[in-house]
């Protein structure tokens, strides 16, 4: 399942702001993460190279939860999840 993301949070892509990537290791524990993330139509970039845990993880299991902080504004942020 995919969720798309609110207009009023989409400008967080274009700022410079860090989102945290929270995936699933192969126990069951989660692994989070700071990446830089971009939007492209709806679907969300995470920069990552292959390889990496994060990466290791998404294709193992695609369940994640990001959370993107605006830099000009800690109180405001986007939380979004997909299962």
């Amino acid at each position: 399942m995919s969720q798309s993301i609110p207009d009023k949070y989409r400008d967080l892509f274009t700022k410079r702001a860090f989102a945290s990537l929270a995936t699933l290791m192969p126990d069951a524990g989660p692994q989070v993460t700071p990446v830089w993330v971009d939007l492209e139509g709806d679907l969300v970039l995470v920069n990552t190279a292959k390889g990496r845990q994060k990466d290791k993880n998404m294709r193992r299991d695609p369940r994640v939860a990001l959370a993107i902080i605006d830099p000009d504004n800690p109180y405001r942020y986007q939380w979004q999840k997909s299962i």
